[in-house]
C-alpha cells in the first residue's frame, strides 16, 4: 500500500484537487517518515511542525470551501536552509547565525508559499552553500540515503536526501556550480538549473552573473515541473530576468525519441572525470542510444574552462562573502576562506581574462545547438566519496587541483548559463545513484524539461537504468547519523 508522503508531488496535487487527499493527511505522512529516517541521514535539520499543521489545516478548509488552489496548494514542503524563512530559523550552515530567525521570506519562498505550498522543515546545506559536501559545524554532516557514511552531494545535500526518502514531496534548490545537478545525481532525483534569471532573484550579488541559480528539485521530471511553474517569474530587480509565462510549465507534450539528436561527451573536454565514471556512462549510454535518430561523441571545446569559471566564482564569492570574511575570518569555513583569499590574491587583469574567456567559451558552446537537441553527460566526476573526506584528493590518478574540481562537469555548464537537468539512471557498481547531466539550449528550459520527461519514461524500462529507491525500513532502523559520529571522536 502506497503511503501518502510517497506519492509525487504532481500525483499529490492531483489527489488534493480532487478532495481524495486531506493536505492534513500528508503532511503527517510526510512527518512520520522524517521522524522514522531522518535521524540516520540528517537531511532536515529545523523543524517547523506547529506552523505546518496550522497551514495544512487551512489548506485542507480551503479545499472544502472549493476555493481557487495553487499549483502546490497543501503539499507539504521543506526549504534549503540558504533561503530565509519568515519565523523559520535559517543558519546558512553557519554558527554566526545559529538562531537567526528571519522577518520575511526569501523571494522563492513566497512564491512558493503563495502557490499554497506547507512549510514543514528547513534541510542541511554546507556553510554559505561553499562546497558541494554537505556538511557544517551547527548541524554535522548529511548522509547519502543509499549509504549514510557517504556523501549526499550539495549544496542541496539535505533537498536530495528528503526528496529520495519520501519526506516531502518538494523542495527547492541553489545551484552555483553543481549544487541541484550534484545532489540529485547521488541521491537518485531529478533536479534542473534553469536558465539564470527564470527564477528571478533580487539576491544575487552580481546581476550579471550566471553563478546563484535558484531552482526546483523532486523525484520526477513532472515535479521539476510544477515547482517550476510556480518559483519561475519576470522581475526588473534581477538583470538576467526576462519575461515569462511560468504556466507554460504546467503542460509537457510528448516528445519522440527517435526524432532527436543528441550530442554526448563524457568530460566537456577538460574535466577530469573518473575512469568508473566514464565507463559507468558508456554502460548507462549503450542501453539507450540506439533510441535517437542520433547518438553522436562531440568534441566540446571548453579549453580553459576552469579559469574562466574560477576568476568569476571569485568575483562572486568577493561581492557576497568578503564582509563575513573582514567580520570573522577566524570562525568561517575554510573552504569559504580560501575562495575569498584566492580570489584577493588574485589580479584585475587575471579577472579580466577569465570574463573574456567565459565569453569566448560561451560564443563556441552555442554551435552545439545548431546540430542537436541537447548534450548528454555524467552529472558528476566522481562517485559519492565518504562524507568524512571534505573532498577527492585524487582525480584521474593525480592530485585535484582545488576542492571544487571534483564537479567540474557541472560547473562547467553554470560557465555558459545553459539549463541543465540531472535524471538518475540506476545505480552505480557501489550501490549509489548515478545520474546523467542533459543540457538544452539557453532559455530552451520548457523544452529540455519535455525531453527529460521522455528520456525519463525509456530510462524507467530498463532494470539497469530505473530511478533507484532506497530502503526506508533500514535507514528507519539504522543509528543516529550525528550521534554515531560523536560516539567515534576521540576522548
Amino acid at each position: 500500500m502506497t503511503r501518502p508522503c510517497d506519492l509525487t508531488a504532481t500525483e499529490a496535487r492531483r489527489l488534493i484537487g480532487e478532495r481524495r487527499l486531506s493536505p492534513v493527511e500528508l503532511l503527517e505522512s510526510c512527518i512520520e517518515r522524517t521522524e522514522a529516517v531522518n535521524p540516520a541521514v540528517n537531511a532536515i535539520v529545523t523543524k517547523a511542525y506547529d506552523l505546518a499543521r496550522a497551514d495544512a489545516r487551512a489548506a485542507e478548509a480551503a479545499v472544502m470551501r472549493g476555493e481557487p488552489l495553487g499549483l502546490l496548494h497543501g503539499l507539504p514542503a521543506v526549504i534549503k536552509d540558504l533561503n530565509d524563512t519568515k519565523g523559520i530559523r535559517t543558519t546558512y550552515g553557519s554558527p554566526r547565525y545559529r538562531d537567526h530567525v528571519p522577518e520575511s521570506d526569501d523571494p522563492v519562498v513566497a512564491r512558493m508559499r503563495r502557490h499554497g505550498a506547507v512549510i514543514f522543515g528547513k534541510t542541511n546545506a554546507p556553510e554559505f552553500g561553499v562546497g558541494s559536501n554537505t556538511v557544517n559545524r551547527v548541524f554535522g554532516p548529511t548522509g547519502n540515503p543509499f549509504d549514510p557514511t557517504r556523501t549526499s552531494g550539495g549544496s542541496s545535500g539535505g533537498a536530495g536526501v528528503a526528496l529520495a526518502t519520501s519526506m516531502a514531496p518538494v523542495a527547492n534548490g541553489s545551484d552555483s556550480g553543481s549544487s541541484i545537478r550534484n545532489p540529485a545525481a547521488f541521491c537518485g532525483v531529478v533536479g534542473i538549473r534553469p536558465t539564470p534569471g527564470l527564477v528571478a532573484s533580487d539576491r544575487r550579488v552580481i546581476g550579471l552573473s550566471t553563478n546563484g541559480v535558484q531552482g526546483p528539485m523532486g523525484r520526477t521530471v513532472a515535479d521539476n515541473a510544477l515547482l517550476l511553474g510556480a518559483i519561475a517569474a519576470f522581475d526588473t530587480r534581477d538583470m538576467l530576468s526576462r519575461p515569462v509565462d511560468p504556466s507554460i510549465f504546467a503542460t509537457l507534450k510528448q516528445v519522440d525519441l527517435s526524432g532527436l539528436r543528441v550530442a554526448i561527451s563524457e568530460d566537456l573536454g577538460f574535466a577530469p572525470v573518473d575512469k568508473i565514471v566514464r565507463a559507468v556512462f558508456r554502460r548507462k549510454l549503450g542501453v539507450f542510444s540506439s533510441s535517437f535518430a542520433a547518438c553522436d561523441d562531440y568534441a566540446v571545446n571548453m579549453r580553459n574552462a576552469e579559469m574562466a569559471y574560477w576568476g568569476m566564482r571569485g568575483l562572486y564569492f568577493l561581492a557576497g562573502a568578503k564582509k563575513h570574511y573582514d567580520e570573522n575570518r577566524d570562525d568561517l569555513d575554510p573552504n569559504l576562506v580560501w575562495n575569498i583569499e584566492d580570489a584577493l590574491n588574485s589580479s584585475s587583469a587575471a579577472m579580466a581574462a577569465a570574463l573574456a574567456e567565459q565569453t569566448r567559451i560561451y560564443q563556441n558552446f552555442q554551435t552545439i545547438f545548431d546540430r542537436y537537441d541537447v548534450l548528454v553527460t555524467p552529472a558528476v566526476n566522481v562517485l559519492p566519496f565518504p562524507h568524512r573526506m571534505s573532498y577527492p584528493k585524487t582525480l584521474e590518478g593525480r592530485p585535484a587541483r582545488h576542492y571544487s574540481e571534483w564537479y567540474s562537469i557541472s560547473y562547467g555548464i553554470s560557465l555558459v548559463g545553459h539549463p541543465a537537468i540531472s535524471i538518475p539512471a540506476g545505480l552505480d557498481p557501489q550501490g549509489t545513484p548515478f545520474g546523467l547531466q542533459v543540457v538544452g539550449p539557453r532559455f530552451g528550459d520548457h523544452r529540455l524539461l519535455e525531453i527529460a520527461l521522455a528520456l525519463e519514461a525509456m530510462l524507467a524500462t530498463h532494470p539497469e537504468t530505473r530511478r533507484p529507491v532506497p530502503d526506508i525500513a533500514a535507514l528507519a532502523d539504522a543509528p543516529g547519523l550525528v550521534q554515531a559520529m560523536a560516539a567515534e571522536q576521540p576522548g
